[in-house]
C-alpha cells in the first residue's frame, strides 16, 4: 500500500488577507475526486489547527494499492483539474508518499 501525503498552503497574499473560507471550498473541491477518479482506498482532507504560522493550512492523506494507483490519479483529468484551478489559491508546499 502507498501513502501519498500533500500539504497545503494559502498563497501569501491570501493568507494575510485571512481568506480561511477559500480552504473550506479546496477541502470540498479535493473530496470530489474519490468519487471520480478509481483506485483511492482512502481520502481524508483535514484542516490544520495549529496556529504556526509555518505550517500547512490543510492536508490530504490518501492510500492507493500500489504507485500504478498513485500514478494515475496524478494524470487522471479530474486531478489534473483540480490542480489547474488550486494553482493560485492554495497550492502544494510539500508532498510525501511511502509504503505501509
Amino acid at each position: 500500500m502507498i501513502k501519498h501525503i500533500v500539504f497545503f498552503r494559502l498563497l501569501p497574499g491570501l493568507r494575510e488577507a485571512g481568506d480561511f473560507g477559500l480552504l473550506e471550498e479546496v477541502s470540498y473541491q479535493l473530496g470530489l475526486l474519490p468519487a471520480i477518479i478509481p483506485g483511492i482506498l482512502n481520502y481524508e482532507i483535514h484542516l490544520n489547527i495549529a496556529a504556526d504560522p509555518k505550517a500547512a493550512d490543510l492536508v490530504l492523506v490518501s492510500e492507493f494499492s500500489d504507485m500504478d494507483a498513485l500514478k494515475a490519479y496524478q494524470v487522471h483529468p479530474a486531478h489534473l483539474a483540480f490542480v489547474e484551478w488550486n494553482r493560485n489559491k492554495c497550492p502544494k508546499m510539500a508532498v510525501a508518499d511511502y509504503e505501509c
